[in-house]
């Protein structure tokens, strides 16, 4: 494939990840996917004149090298991955001066400090609060910045070991230098997360004090735990290292945590890129239903006759990305779009625009609720360690998922109090299916539940099914499978609808208990909700419910 897209990205991507060791040795290589995938045209790639282009002569120029070896006829007339590399690396080991070998303080010196927020992962239900990194970003240089990540190598090891030994014990972690590229690639692109950047400008924040502590780090054996001693948990004890300033470390540090503190300094500023996965949803569900149905040909017949509608074909292209590059699974389309529609989304020309951050940007940074509730003759009151909602954000989400975690609901009735519900566990994640998007929805839920008999019971449930969005509505099924007393087989299904000014949501288990529930998000803080709620053979309940995250 000659496309114009990749030419730029794989440009890129002709370094391999530096990685370091207690030397911090800097290796080149081929990408994988550069021999998998590319061909570039250096031609194309030197019109763009964008930040990747400018980012692969820094590159070339740091190893003692001129850019103008760019411009080498034998150079411009490859067509084949391979044989560009090949000839480009020939090219750097003649002219190369400098020693690739630097220490970590050579690397990171005179960059500005970013937290990096990778979101919760659609693949991975140990990845939901997502990943924290350290970026030390270079303007002149941006896609080849380095980016500090304290990471727990999982090759070799079995799921369960994993999660056994993750979460109730540790396993051996490393620290990682990567180039930011990579960590686009990887986590914006095949796992589809967004990625939010969050300037350091703290107040008293000693870079050589925060390098110290990598270096120290690096020199030393690391273990990772899910809980205590994870990502966030060496990034947190970094920077407090460096400016004491992010407060008193709690037992349990997420990356939602660490966004929040770095929030909430003053005078903070930063950048988002959206997922693959939320370009692709949101711009095919800004489509109409006819445009939609062009978009879905494009993308399924190669050789179909395009649209001239620049949203239709910026559309088939986010289609055919996700589907080649999260997904695995590449159409025969996927280069004649690109060519046609992709030359401007190739690669930022540009640093984002730094947006400060807002009272509506903490709404899913607050994982921590207390809510009061009052109905008929009762009050409640439900304490959650971890209850996370995009149903409850103000902004529109793509996905309707929740999770709640260490929750326990009491009930205050007739001058009695009793344990109505606990979740040890309890996780809802709704994906709309589409032509692309093909992640089925799922619940798992380990608690107990008071029952008919007013006994507080132990219940398990587990159930996976599919979800279809129409406009701002959601609509979803999962048959399932749940084990309390007896074995039963429910189908949890409903409807959510999502406004800037309120949520609404309809949902019933068997058509027999029916729940209506109406939610406002006032601020990052506090909310409120009204629901109806109906059982076999009983009243229909009201309840106000006053919601406090923190």
């Amino acid at each position: 494939m000659k496309n114009i897209v990749l030419n730029c990205i794989l440009a890129l991507l002709l370094f391999s990840p530096p990685s370091f060791s207690n030397s911090f040795s800097f290796e080149y290589g081929l990408s994988e996917f550069v021999l998998k995938n590319a061909s570039p045209l250096l031609t194309q790639i030197k019109k763009r004149k964008g930040m990747g282009y400018e980012s692969l002569k820094n590159q070339i120029v740091s190893m003692g090298c001129s850019p103008q070896i760019l411009s080498s006829p034998s150079l411009l007339n490859k067509t084949e991955a391979y044989a560009f590399h090949s000839e480009l690396m020939l090219y750097l080991k003649r002219c190369s001066t400098n020693n690739t070998s630097s220490n970590l303080r050579s690397v990171l010196r005179n960059k500005t400090p970013y937290l990096i927020i990778a979101g919760e992962s659609l693949k991975s239900p140990m990845s939901y609060f997502g990943h924290s990194l350290l970026l030390f970003l270079d303007e002149r240089d941006f896609y080849f910045s380095p980016v500090i990540s304290v990471l727990a190598p999982t090759e070799g090891l079995t799921a369960l070991e994993q999660l056994v030994d993750g979460g109730f014990s540790h396993i051996d972690a490393e620290v990682k230098v990567l180039p930011l590229h990579q960590i686009i690639d990887f986590y914006n692109n095949k796992e589809s997360r967004e990625l939010r950047f969050i300037r350091l400008n703290t107040p008293g924040l000693k870079i050589k004090k925060l390098i110290n502590f990598f270096e120290e780090k690096s020199q030393e054996q690391l273990t990772y735990n899910f809980f205590y001693q994870n990502c966030s948990t060496y990034i947190f004890e970094a920077l407090n290292h460096s400016c004491n300033c992010f407060g008193e470390k709690p037992n349990i540090v997420t990356p939602l945590l660490l966004a929040y503190r770095a929030q909430s300094i003053e005078n903070t500023k930063g950048f988002e890129l959206k997922s693959l996965f939320a370009q692709f949803n949101e711009g095919y569900r800004n489509l109409s239903s006819n445009d939609k149905k062009t978009a879905k040909e494009m993308f399924l017949d190669p050789d179909i006759e395009y649209s001239e509608n620049p949203k239709i074909g910026k559309v088939a292209v986010q289609a055919s990305r996700l589907s080649f590059e999260s997904y695995r699974r590449p159409y025969s389309s996927y280069g004649r779009l690109l060519d046609t529609y992709g030359k401007d989304d190739s690669l930022l020309d540009g640093l984002p625009e730094h947006q400060s951050a807002s009272d509506r940007s903490n709404d899913g940074l607050l994982i921590s609720s207390a809510k009061f509730g009052l109905q008929d003759n009762a009050i409640n009151l439900t304490l959650s360690a971890v209850d996370f909602s995009h149903f409850e954000q103000r902004s529109f989400n793509v996905l309707s998922s929740t999770l709640q975690a260490a929750s326990i609901e009491l009930v205050e009735s007739n001058g009695t109090t009793k344990i109505e519900s606990l979740d040890l566990v309890n996780i809802e994640a709704i994906t709309p299916l589409n032509f692309v998007t093909r992640t089925p929805s799922w619940k798992l839920r380990i608690g107990a539940d008071r029952n008919e008999n007013n006994h507080l019971e132990g219940i398990a449930t587990v159930g996976i099914g599919g979800a279809f969005s129409y406009s701002s509505f959601l609509f979803y099924s999962i048959p399932s499978v749940e084990i309390s007393e007896q074995i039963s087989f429910p189908i949890y299904s409903g409807m959510n609808f999502k406004s800037d000014s309120f949520s609404a949501k309809y949902e019933f288990r068997n058509l027999s208990n029916r729940t209506f529930s109406l939610n406002k998000r006032i601020s990052s803080q506090f909310g409120a909700t009204y629901s109806a709620h109906k059982k076999k053979h009983q009243e229909l309940e009201h309840r106000l419910t006053f919601s406090y995250h923190f």
